[in-house]
């Protein structure tokens, strides 16, 4: 697939996973012979993990923690669980933030 498929199909702009593959989100793109990249079924999995992720409140540094940690093995487990733990947290959190600012706004309303 071409950068433009899967940016449509993934619903990211080429832009985003050209900076994905530059900060090493998404591992290097294998190219045609024309030097276009050439996405496979891998690569979308990993955009739509990636997207999981980072929907779930986890930030870029983060993401590229954990996925370095994937690559190193069943070794780095609990490492991985100990950044989903953090990103829950923070999902947390933002949910209590959200409640007392909306109940605060329905109390001056």
């Amino acid at each position: 697939m071409t950068i433009g498929e899967i940016s449509q199909e993934i619903g990211l702009s080429a832009d985003t996973l050209r900076y994905y593959e530059k900060i090493g989100l998404l591992p290097n793109v294998p190219r045609d012979n024309s030097g276009k990249r050439n996405y496979d079924e891998n690569f979308i999995n990993w955009v739509k993990f990636i997207q999981t992720l980072k929907n779930s409140g986890m930030s870029l540094n983060d993401i590229i923690e954990y996925i370095n940690l994937a690559k190193c093995g069943n070794n780095t487990y609990q490492e991985r669980k100990n950044l989903l733990i953090k990103s829950k947290q923070i999902l947390l959190e933002k949910n209590v933030e959200f409640t007392i600012y909306d109940r605060e706004s329905k109390l001056s309303n």
